[in-house]
């Protein structure tokens, strides 16, 4: 594994222009330099994607003059920097600060696109790079909500659970951050309309009795850095729809208290919905912290699937401290975990071990399943697609099965491929639930070739079902021993009865 570090470039505090360095694992043993030092400076920090395929990471950024480019890294420990241009009729904007922009599959097609957030007079664009053939190349663009007078960093995912991604951006309606709000971008794909998509305003609870919250405008977590709000996103409660946590403050009167709360996903209908199906709905029982939270996120601290809080605060004495809190999940739901790895070994793997790597950014993974009632229950996700301003994003591709014990009927995992290659999608069957799936992408182009590790997490509801299997054997058993014995009974009662009548008769 290499390190990327980012340093500020001068000593202007509002400055956001970075300097990158890389420590590179193989030269840790050398005699030369073990860094890699990035020539030029980037205006803020840069995102880190897989622009060229090859399933090692690149940088997407702007350097401090406004280029926009893409940093490709070569297996000799060198890079390029490949400029972008302006496409037919658009003209490039300059990135919005803080980075924003993700690597994931926007289109469904399972590969890797780049959604670039850009931003000039305080209008902000969301340019969508679709990759076609190969290349990323620029399809169209579309704005943020006139309301939203602050907007978030926005998060990526498939909110409704209809392999689409949607655009999730948390935001205020007013410049003070008094009143808060969170829209949704819905893409159009299988709608006959002309738009590509439509912003919808999300139903979020962020008055509850007396108490009203909001986002914070940014948060300042040293002198020189400051970060935007943001939804991190995990399907806590393992319900097939993922889940926020966030950072929120008081708006009444009085001392303005800062909470992390966990924003749950649930069903909306009727007219205060917005015409969207699914709300998120703020857990303020659910008390997260015990002093001031700076950065929250998700992570299965035990490796069970059941996904817990990290957080880290900011104490009475000023001291920094990082808190983790465990779920205690009651409920029994299903959930499938899909990691796939970039199967790069440095120089040549040895002979007979599998090219295994490290996680990829980028590849994207849909299923498809029943739900007991017989009906369909679909997700998609993909795995590290942002990186900047403290991402924190999971390592792997959750999707909560909820109260599904059946079996995954399919499984899709797409990673992106260079110009000149073929599409590279691979699907599985009949998964197990409550499992691990490691997948092994080798070789490249060989899809039908790839291979897939499980590791099966055993849940409460196969042991109640083995308790139960046993139950019923055992009472099963104990009938059919009376019954046995009855029929002994009555097969002893009959010889006697022959016995005696045989005798009688021979008298």
């Amino acid at each position: 594994m290499d390190v990327l570090v980012m340093r500020k470039a001068d000593d202007d505090k509002a400055s956001t222009k970075v300097k990158v360095e890389i420590y590179l694992g193989s030269r840790v043993a050398e005699t030369n330099s073990p860094y890699l030092t990035i020539n030029e400076t980037f205006r803020d920090q840069p995102a880190v994607i897989d622009g060229n395929g090859d399933m090692s990471p690149d940088l997407f950024g702007e350097t401090s003059d406004g280029k926009r480019g893409l940093w490709v890294f070569k297996d000799n420990d060198s890079y390029s920097v490949e400029y972008y241009k302006n496409p037919p009729d658009y003209q490039l904007a300059p990135l919005r600060i803080p980075q924003s922009s993700a690597f994931l599959d926007l289109n469904g097609d399972l590969t890797a696109d780049l959604c670039a957030v850009s931003e000039v007079d305080g209008e902000i664009n969301f340019e969508f790079w679709l990759n076609k053939e190969g290349v990323l190349t620029y399809t169209y663009s579309i704005k943020a909500p006139s309301d939203l007078k602050v907007v978030g960093q926005p998060s990526f995912v498939d909110f409704n659970g209809n392999h689409i991604v949607n655009i999730l951006l948390p935001g205020c309606l007013d410049e003070e951050c008094k009143e808060s709000a969170v829209f949704i971008w819905e893409h159009n794909k299988y709608k006959d309309t002309s738009t590509h998509g439509s912003w919808y305003k999300l139903y979020v609870n962020f008055a509850s009795g007396n108490r009203k919250t909001s986002f914070i405008k940014k948060m300042d977590v040293t002198s020189w850095l400051s970060l935007p709000m943001t939804l991190r996103i995990g399907d806590f409660n393992l319900d097939g729809y993922p889940d926020a946590l966030a950072i929120l403050s008081d708006t009444g009167d009085g001392p303005h208290n800062t909470s992390a709360f966990i924003l749950y996903n649930d069903g909306c209908s009727g007219d205060h919905c917005g015409g969207f199906p699914r709300s998120l709905s703020i857990a303020y029982h659910e008390k997260l912290q015990q002093s001031k939270p700076v950065v929250t996120s998700f992570f299965d601290l035990k490796e069970n699937g059941v996904l817990d809080v990290v957080l880290s605060e900011i104490q009475d004495d000023g001291s920094t401290v990082l808190r983790a809190i465990q779920q205690d999940f009651s409920g029994d739901a299903s959930f499938l975990k899909v990691m796939v790895v970039s199967v790069l070994c440095f120089k040549n793997c040895p002979k007979g071990h599998s090219p295994y790597g490290v996680n990829q950014v980028g590849p994207t993974a849909k299923f498809e399943s029943t739900t007991p009632m017989g009906g369909d229950q679909i997700g998609q996700a993909s795995q590290l697609s942002q990186s900047a301003y403290f991402a924190l994003q999971l390592p792997f591709m959750l999707f909560g099965l909820g109260q599904t014990p059946n079996f995954v009927d399919e499984l899709y995992v797409g990673i992106p491929y260079p110009k000149g290659k073929s599409t590279r999608v691979h699907s599985w069957s009949s998964i197990i639930p409550n499992s691990q799936i490691i997948i092994i992408p080798y070789p490249l182009d060989s899809p039908s070739s790839w291979k897939h590790e499980l590791y099966v997490t055993p849940s409460r509801l196969v042991l109640l079902t083995g308790v139960s299997l046993l139950g019923t054997c055992a009472f099963i058993g104990i009938i059919v021993a009376l019954l046995h014995w009855r029929e002994r009974i009555e097969d002893k009662k009959e010889k006697l009865q022959e016995a005696q009548r045989f005798h009688f008769d021979a008298m």
